[in-house]
């Protein structure tokens, strides 16, 4: 089993459309948004162009929530799971949130075999924390506003079995 792993799209439906192109992100079996999509018409691209569950956590940047939840209810694979999401994949359990800082307290608090999160626009990240792997997608945006500098436009692939993790860059 095979997820896919992305997060900060912020509107950029250019980088979007390529991540779901990407026969490696059309070949999971499930999908993990760490936040900000920002508009509800980026849930409606993923909703027609990936046919698999889709887990949302929202992010400081998501602002119509009840048009963004409205959107999902269009599509019976998209589930909306607010800050936090938590599930089980092939017996590995999975957490995600959107800041760094509280998906850092998931991992090390345990029970988790993986705790996924975004926000802070740095390059594709994994580490191990305890015994739970801690991972930063990057962003598909490809840009770092803080900073307002080009980043590489990157998503996530996590085998379930392995926890093996590959970076995909658009």
């Amino acid at each position: 089993m095979k997820i896919a792993i992305i997060s900060d799209i912020h509107d950029h439906v250019w980088n979007l459309k390529k991540a779901l192109e990407r026969p490696e992100l059309q070949a999971t079996d499930a999908m993990i948004c760490c936040g900000d999509l920002c508009a509800p018409f980026i849930i409606k691209l993923l909703g027609q162009a990936y046919i698999n569950p889709i887990h949302i956590v929202l992010g400081n940047n998501d602002g119509d929530v009840a048009s963004i939840i409205k959107v999902a209810q269009q599509f019976s694979n998209i589930h909306i799971h607010g800050e936090y999401f938590r599930g089980d994949f092939g017996g590995k359990s999975i957490a995600a949130n959107h800041y760094p800082e509280k998906a850092r307290t998931l991992a090390e608090n345990g029970g988790y075999d993986v705790v996924c999160y975004g926000h802070n626009h740095t390059l594709a990240d994994d580490e191990k924390v305890g015994d739970t792997l801690l991972i930063n997608p990057g962003a598909i945006m490809g840009y770092h506003g803080g900073e307002l500098r080009d980043l590489p436009a990157t998503f996530l692939i996590l085998d379930i079995k392995t926890l093996a993790v590959e970076t995909i860059t658009l």
